[in-house]
């Protein structure tokens, strides 16, 4: 009788295609039994903790209370007393764990309670309720019930005996008050790759099987490094739950609701019709329609009738709610300007030179500045900004969002462009788009269309060249120049460059800095003069930068020509620095003038001078004959000859231009239109 390798080695041999599919079946296999271990190990686990929770004394619990403060306002505010008197009520020990420092009053108060410790404010309150469980964990054996609760939470608002007792009839391992919904793991920390529901940390109950088990105390020793929000909630509140009941412990909430974030959008709803005996902090702060929207979401607030209901009927001191509201509304933010990148690097030099840089400027001048890909914008980043510039972000109904709720609050917003790319009137000009298949071309008029409708809806608009602001001037809106500039970083790695360059004497070096000149017509511009000036000086060479096409004319001049590939920009300044002469033609047309004088300050830093068209933002920034060379059509063989063979020109052109960009286009100190409308309303806004 033939064995089972046998059929299997017979089928394959038949049927080789199978072979294929061998490895998506074996892991296939391979998962339902891996499944099918973890089922039975969780079977076990539960068999385990249904006979270890007869242990567990559900009626008369004796209990301790780890409860942990932490105070940010300028003295220990009253709920958080009250909060935890009544959990000290139905507790035989009480460890208070202050995260940072309290005056001694303040500490005379809390002892009142139980035993105080103060620690360094560390770790979020994980590291404090860690704290606190390894230093009562020697004295674990006279409890029946431990609470883990922090200072988050105003009230009760109910008998807090009548909600334990409703909990320990239904015979849990440890429940909380409500549970935080699945979603996609936003810490980059959970274990599991993604965030299951969860019991949250602010309040849980746990009993004596669970906390007395040598898992508990193990997991907490194992845990560490929770110094940001993002790593409490990722690597602790988000798993504890699943990592619990994995181990066999059964659990529950308060809530019967727990969904669309209820403590906090809907606390009204919870305490009416769920039995929730308290209302967390910050759902206060969501007094209006408006706070919601910040949020990026649609709801009706329930705080004013909350408040109400409060007043009427619990018995919670009025003057401490009281006193919540006016520290929740009298709260400081410290504002910011927002921009928001709509290139997300897909070019960096605009990215950098537009985001960065604009961010480097502002911050030397004093403002703190955040910046935000336009993909990953939440309308959060902007409630407590006091002005929001959007760079280059297509329109979408967000962003109109955004727009009218910036103006509702006089929020000024700003269109940052830096090219002529909001109106197919100047794209429809360009070589590269009069090249595009039909279906090609009106995917990329509806991109420029959809810059042209978000930027009409700002406040004003932000821009790069003097060219550019005469073209958004149409739009009857005010228009502030911002030429790109110089960061720190370009600067010492130019320095570096400028020292470190060896140049040939013998050999003059031209440097064309461009992605391609493939139909280039910049390029074929200077094409006849580059030609002649090959033929004429067999010592000049060109260097090409970028992934190029080699245009046939110049294939003869092979020897001559030196290619690049397409480096970074902090490798940028190095290879400008090895040539003699920057290369910066453009044709004339409305969409060329636009464009900034980058080539020629990028050159300027590391010594190169530069023969630049005399078109635009270069014959607006260049001195023609002493910071560069500015050129007609015509006479750029006549130029590059007369460089060429006046060495001694180069250098002090080079001079020149690298002394004008130091003083006029350093990120650092730099004041401009944009800077002084930015800096002066921040002062009075």
């Amino acid at each position: 009788m033939p064995s089972q390798f046998d059929r299997a080695k017979y089928i394959l041999t038949k049927n080789p295609k199978l072979l294929a599919k061998l490895p998506q079946k074996l892991v296939k296999k391979a998962h339902q039994h891996l499944h099918f271990i973890s089922d039975v190990k969780l079977k076990m686990n539960q068999n385990k903790r249904t006979k270890s929770r007869q242990a567990n004394n559900y009626d008369a619990p004796k209990r301790a209370l780890i409860y942990v403060i932490y105070e940010n306002e300028s003295a220990l505010q009253t709920y958080k007393v009250i909060f935890l008197a009544a959990l000290a009520a139905l507790s035989e020990k009480v460890l208070i764990v202050v995260n940072g420092d309290l005056s001694q009053n303040e500490i005379k108060t809390l002892s009142k309670y139980g035993q105080v410790e103060l620690r360094e404010n560390t770790g979020y309150d994980t590291a404090a309720f860690k704290y606190g469980i390894l230093k009562m964990a020697p004295h674990f054996q006279n409890f029946d019930e431990l609470l883990l609760v922090n200072d988050t939470n105003v009230g009760p608002m109910t008998n807090l005996e009548n909600v334990f007792k409703k909990m320990s009839s239904r015979k849990l391992d440890f429940w909380g008050i409500s549970y935080g919904e699945p979603q996609a793991d936003f810490t980059g920390y959970n274990p599991y790759g993604t965030i299951p529901e969860h019991l949250q940390s602010y309040f849980l109950v746990i009993e004596k099987n669970m906390f007395q088990s040598p898992e508990f105390l193990e997991y907490w020793k194992n845990l560490t490094n929770t110094d940001s929000r993002n790593k409490a909630i990722g690597k602790h509140e988000t798993v504890f739950t699943k990592y619990f009941s994995t181990l066999g412990f059964t659990h529950g909430a308060v809530s019967g609701n727990n969904a669309d974030s209820a403590m906090y959008i809907h606390p009204l709803t919870m305490l009416k019709k769920f039995n929730v005996p308290l209302v967390k902090y910050t759902a206060f702060a969501n007094d209006s329609d408006d706070k919601f929207a910040w949020q990026g979401l649609e709801r009706k607030t329930e705080v004013p009738e909350l408040i109400d209901y409060i007043k009427t009927e619990t018995s919670f001191p009025n003057t401490v709610l009281s006193e919540v509201i006016q520290t929740i509304q009298n709260k400081s933010h410290t504002s910011h300007i927002l921009i928001i990148d709509g290139v997300e690097n897909q070019i960096p030099q605009c990215t950098r030179y537009r985001v960065i840089n604009k961010a480097e400027q502002l911050r030397s001048l004093g403002e703190t500045v955040w910046t935000i890909n336009a993909s990953e914008f939440q309308m959060g980043y902007a409630e407590h900004a006091s002005h929001i510039i959007i760079y280059r972000t297509p329109y979408s109904e967000t962003f109109e969002k955004l727009i009218q709720l910036s103006k509702k609050y006089h929020k000024p917003i700003y269109y940052d462009i830096d090219d002529l790319v909001y109106d197919t009137t100047y794209t429809d000009q360009l070589d590269y788009v009069q090249t595009l298949k039909p279906e090609d071309k009106a995917a990329y008029d509806q991109g420029v269309r959809n810059y042209g409708k978000l930027m009409q809806l700002c406040d004003g608009f932000i821009t790069s060249t003097s060219v550019l602001k005469n073209e958004l001037l149409k739009f009857k809106k005010p228009v502030y120049l911002n030429r790109n500039l110089a960061s720190n970083a370009l600067i010492i790695l130019s320095k570096s460059a400028r020292e470190q360059v060896k140049k040939e004497s013998q050999k003059v070096k031209l440097g064309y800095f461009s992605g391609s000149i493939t139909h280039n017509e910049n390029f074929n511009l200077i094409m006849p003069a580059l030609l002649k000036i090959l033929t004429e000086f067999p010592h000049v060479e060109l260097h090409l930068v970028g992934h190029l096409t080699l245009p046939a004319e110049l294939k003869k001049y092979k020897k001559q020509l030196i290619f690049h590939d397409y480096v970074t920009w902090e490798q940028l300044p190095a290879l400008i620095a090895e040539v003699d002469i920057n290369l910066a033609p453009l044709v004339d047309s409305i969409f060329n003038r636009a464009k900034s004088e980058i080539k020629w300050m990028e050159a300027a830093l590391v010594d190169v001078p530069t023969l630049a068209s005399n078109v635009g933002s270069f014959a607006e920034c260049i001195s023609d004959e002493e910071t560069g060379l500015l050129v007609s059509d015509e006479s750029w063989y006549d130029k590059l000859k007369e460089l060429i063979t006046h060495h001694d020109k180069l250098n002090d052109l080079a001079h020149q231009a690298h002394k004008k960009v130091l003083y006029n286009y350093q990120t650092a100190q730099h004041k401009d239109e944009m800077s002084e409308e930015l800096h002066g309303s921040t002062e009075t806004h």
